[in-house]
């Protein structure tokens, strides 16, 4: 008499129950994560907009007013519109000709993640964070 051999159904079923209960836990988990992700992407788009903006300043001679409106940045009175992205700035940002900056901060708020972007004057050191 040969003995059959692979899984019997019980065992099976206790596999796949596993299997989805790591998954129900690890999902929303991983979604989180990857929406956190993209939401720091946009912060960092925005960064790098600045930067340009201090560069081009100084390259160009051209001095930038850096102000917001109903959550959209405006440049020297010019909107730029990042999509699902609201920046609010208090005060105006100034980049002066010969490179340097009155400084200050943004708040960029990307769907339900909200991060700040703090421009140091004189030199205009950007030192982007979460806000929690």
């Amino acid at each position: 008499m040969s003995k059959k051999k692979g899984f019997t159904f019980i065992e099976i079923l206790m596999v796949i129950s596993i299997i989805g209960l790591m998954l129900s836990v690890g999902f929303p988990i991983s979604q989180r994560m990857v929406q956190s992700y993209k939401a720091s992407l946009k912060a960092e788009e925005v960064m790098v907009f600045i930067a340009t903006l201090k560069r081009e300043a100084f390259l160009y001679s051209e001095a930038k007013v850096i102000s917001s409106r109903d959550g959209i940045i405006l440049v020297n009175g010019i909107e730029k519109v990042f999509q699902d992205t609201l920046i609010q700035i208090e005060q105006p940002i100034q980049f002066y000709k010969n490179g340097t900056t009155s400084g200050g901060s943004l708040m960029i708020s990307v769907h339900d993640q909200s991060y700040y972007l703090k421009i140091d004057s004189p030199l205009g050191h950007l030192l982007l964070g979460r806000r929690d």
